[in-house]
């Protein structure tokens, strides 16, 4: 502990970083019940691409939406923290190290300059490191229609130095796959043998659902593989 810090939680008490009521953690007791219901089961697997799988910790929906949109659109930062300690702990994530990096899919410009900061990145952590930039002339996805997304999202990335064989890609939200697939297709391309890209919700779009045997057989491999 802290010094002084009980005594400084007395004076300036936690707020829960779902319903900002204050508690004695992260989460209030409500909100973590509320998002532990939420919580999809092995972070339903998607295969992208050959050695490019996808995994979320929650659908976009409830708890899990309002808290990503209050942090992306509300200004509500101090969230962020908690987010990402929640991201690692559902998806059992392990840490950088000998052979395995961390990075995050960066947000368009526009949308870094409106919100003073990445949110990928400061769900990433402070072990990630920045290997992804846009690549010159790129439309952003925000407000597109899934064909038009899909379509732009080709030679959507260029990748900065050399990544390590295994690489722990975060996003924030998932929607038709067309922005993970194309980042870890870049990952690949640069040197990664395999890319997990891992985001906080997953946005449903049936077209990109995978068979419910293939799901399977994909959460199995995750769990031997990370």
């Amino acid at each position: 502990m802290r010094p002084g810090g009980a005594l400084l939680d007395l004076l300036i008490p936690h707020r829960c970083a779902g319903c900002t009521v204050p508690c004695h953690g992260a989460w209030c007791p409500r909100c973590a019940d509320r998002l532990a219901a939420l919580a999809l089961v092995d972070g339903a697997p998607v295969e992208l691409a050959e050695g490019v799988r996808a995994v979320g910790a929650y659908p976009h929906e409830g708890l899990a939406r309002d808290v990503l949109l209050a942090a992306k659109l509300r200004g509500r930062h101090a969230a962020l923290p908690a987010m990402a300690a929640l991201l690692r702990q559902r998806l059992r994530l392990p840490p950088p190290g000998d052979g395995l990096g961390w990075t995050w899919i960066p947000s368009g410009s526009r949308s870094r300059r409106r919100r003073g900061l990445d949110v990928p990145e400061r769900l990433a952590g402070p072990g990630a490191v920045r290997l992804l930039a846009g690549s010159a002339g790129r439309l952003g996805q925000t407000g597109r229609h899934a064909q038009d997304r899909r379509r732009g999202a080709r030679g959507r990335f260029r990748v900065l130095g050399r990544p390590e064989p295994a690489i722990v890609c975060v996003d924030d939200v998932r929607t038709t796959g067309s922005t993970a697939r194309s980042a870890g297709l870049a990952l690949r391309e640069a040197g990664a043998e395999r890319v997990l890209v891992a985001t906080f919700t997953v946005r449903a779009d049936p077209a990109d659902q995978a068979d419910p045997a293939d799901q399977a057989d994909a959460a199995g491999l995750a769990r031997r593989t990370w």
